[in-house]
């Protein structure tokens, strides 16, 4: 059974809005819209697309909500600087379909560096949100004091704090359908991309889903955070996730 406590949120978060996307309007386009070229804070992005691992991936989450229904979500991505071609955007992530493969995760504890123009197509990726964190960016990717690396490079060197290697491992075989593999999740393993993301942002002093242990974080998770847990934020003098969501497409029953 997976241990998740429930926000006392009576309402949902005013600064988390849904905004739908325009006829035409690929992904790139719908986050430069909402906000992407905002230089404050610590951008994440939620991804919920088609396809077979994702299918999997969200109705695995289904356990982390009431109604158990498949999450929209399949994926979670931290953004890096935005430049003049937002197509070009690094994503700090760990996909299980990585277009250039895996290559030695270890060397790397599992991070990937992506492309945000890999989502960008709406009909493959349909549901998206863009969440903006009350945390500055260079608090994870600079390093923290004269000679000494950033949470960021210490994480891809510090196994031992999150093994994500461990947790790719444990999903492929649950999504590959590979022996008695079987929800990672149900046993507080979260998915790899959400719990490297949590673990950075825990170094730099923000919890990202006050829902669920660090360890078994994810895209659902971060989803109801930003969605339900304003009042927890609220309770320590922070301010809550602000951003934009769109969710065109639901897994039917």
């Amino acid at each position: 059974m997976l241990k998740i406590l429930s926000s006392t949120a009576a309402a949902e978060s005013s600064s988390f809005d849904r905004s739908r996307r325009r006829d035409g309007e690929d992904n790139v386009q719908w986050l430069v819209r909402n906000g992407l070229n905002r230089e404050d804070g610590t951008l994440v992005l939620l991804i919920g697309s088609r396809g077979h691992l994702p299918f999997r991936l969200r109705v695995a989450q289904s356990h982390l909500r009431h109604d158990l229904t498949p999450s929209y979500w399949s994926h979670v991505a931290l953004l890096g600087p935005v430049g003049d071609d937002p197509a070009s955007t690094t994503l700090y992530e760990i996909s299980f379909e990585p277009p250039a493969g895996f290559a030695v995760p270890t060397t790397t504890n599992g991070l990937q560096r992506g492309r945000l123009g890999t989502y960008e197509d709406a009909v493959h990726h349909p549901n998206i949100a863009l969440l903006r964190l009350p945390v500055a960016a260079e608090v994870w990717q600079a390093p923290t004091t004269a000679g000494q690396i950033s949470v960021l490079e210490r994480y891809q060197k510090q196994r031992s704090v999150l093994d994500a290697t461990e947790l790719l491992l444990e999903w492929l075989a649950f999504l590959w359908g590979v022996g008695h593999a079987g929800n990672p999740l149900l046993d507080g393993r979260g998915i790899p991309s959400a719990a490297m993301i949590e673990s950075l942002l825990n170094a730099a002093g923000y919890d990202l889903t006050p829902s669920l242990e660090s360890r078994a974080s994810c895209p659902e998770a971060v989803w109801q955070a930003a969605k339900w847990w304003h009042p927890y934020y609220g309770d320590r003098n922070a301010a809550p996730i602000e951003g934009f969501w769109h969710t065109g497409h639901k897994i039917e029953l």
